[in-house]
């Protein structure tokens, strides 16, 4: 009995430097991962990445025609050979992603917020030639949910 009072007192000593610190949940009732949910219009490039991202975002954010504010997002993605065979046959290729985000008032010009992120995802290419298009749209595909992720992310550290 004296063992679990005891990890009920460490548990209690542990959680008072957070409470010092002004701590407070992301995903709480009026935390910061609730004040974008809803109030924001997403502008994003007409390709199937930027679709993608769009739909990320929107899952994450909520879907809006109009919101308090616009995230316009450019995307550049590029893709390097990772694996060279004896017979200079490229066998993996690395996915590189970058997005350029700004959130505006709409109708103003003036950022409320911007960022950049990056990350990277990669593919197989060496089964059939249709089996390497489809590990390279998939591959695309988690590229454009992760930016995405990232930056909800970052939106959410810059919220109010």
């Amino acid at each position: 009995m004296w063992s679990s009072d005891r990890r009920t007192l460490l548990a209690g000593l542990a959680a008072l430097p957070l409470a010092a610190c002004g701590f407070t949940p992301v995903y709480a009732p009026d935390g910061p991962g609730t004040a974008m949910r809803g109030r924001v219009a997403y502008r994003a490039p007409d390709t199937p990445e930027g679709f993608r991202l769009r739909a990320q975002l929107e899952n994450r954010l909520g879907r809006v025609e109009q919101g308090d504010y616009l995230l316009t997002v450019r995307l550049d993605i590029t893709e390097d050979a990772l694996a060279i065979s004896s017979a200079q046959d490229v066998n993996r290729y690395n996915v590189l992603g970058r997005a350029d985000w700004t959130l505006t008032r709409p109708g103003g010009d003036t950022p409320v917020a911007r960022g950049s992120v990056d990350t990277f995802t990669a593919y197989s290419a060496s089964g059939t030639t249709v089996a390497t298009r489809q590990a390279q749209g998939a591959a695309r595909d988690r590229l454009a949910i992760a930016l995405a992720d990232l930056i909800v992310t970052e939106l959410i550290l810059a919220a109010p």
